[in-house]
């Protein structure tokens, strides 16, 4: 069937504006991640590398700019110390920079222990219950989010912390206290392997399923919320 010039013409604009519309959505994305190393317990090394190694990997689809890392003020990349004024600023920052097309990432490690029967983080130089670093999240507008909790009973960290439109991806189970803590996220989003779905991405939750399988046997049991 021949189609009217002019239709043709038509169709072919409609399919010129549709697709500009998606490329231009696409290059409205961005994202924004806090990474906490607590060094409530003196700095581990083990620990200051796979917080850097993660921010490495997030700083090959971002810039310096969309990233808080706080943690030992003598890396030459800190933004400063995890102490709880930074902490509330670096949450006051998130919530300011963030919008409907922002993809969210926030990166702890911090053991969390029980104080008067509340899940509280042992930052630098103070304690902040989970509960508040929940409220401060929910204040956060976004597409999406990803909490990684690092640190012993990290895992007490999950149910509060998520919610419908957030992951929780937590590094061992409510009552472990490994130490080394194995799990390392950013070795899973660099495998190729991890990929199950073969899209060419391995995504948060692919590289937290291939993390469990690389620990069995270790001790350590992630725990995934979402």
């Amino acid at each position: 069937m021949r189609y009217p010039t002019f239709l043709v013409f038509a169709m072919i604009m409609i399919f010129f504006i549709v697709s500009c519309s998606f490329i231009e959505g696409d290059e409205s994305l961005e994202k924004k991640c806090v990474i906490i190393v607590s060094g409530n317990e003196g700095y581990t090394q083990h620990e200051l590398d796979k917080a850097s190694s993660f921010r490495e990997y997030l700083l090959e689809n971002c810039s310096i700019d969309d990233i808080i890392y706080l943690t030992d003020p003598s890396d030459p990349f800190s933004d400063g110390a995890a102490n709880v004024s930074n902490i509330e600023k670096a949450f006051e920052w998130l919530r300011s920079e963030s919008g409907q097309m922002t993809e969210v990432m926030v990166y702890i490690f911090d053991h969390i222990t029980m104080i008067a029967d509340e899940e509280t983080f042992q930052f630098d130089d103070g304690n902040i219950e989970v509960d508040t670093i929940e409220l401060c999240l929910e204040d956060v507008e976004c597409l999406s989010m990803t909490v990684i909790l690092n640190g012993e009973r990290s895992g007490l960290g999950g149910p509060i912390l998520f919610d419908g439109c957030r992951d929780v991806i937590c590094s061992m189970g409510p009552d472990q206290d490994m130490d080394p803590d194995l799990f390392n996220i950013t070795r899973s989003l660099k495998d190729p392997s991890a990929d199950l779905d073969g899209d060419g991405e391995v995504s948060f939750i692919e590289a937290y399923w291939n993390e469990v399988i690389l620990l069995r046997g270790a001790g350590q049991d992630p725990v995934l919320y979402n």
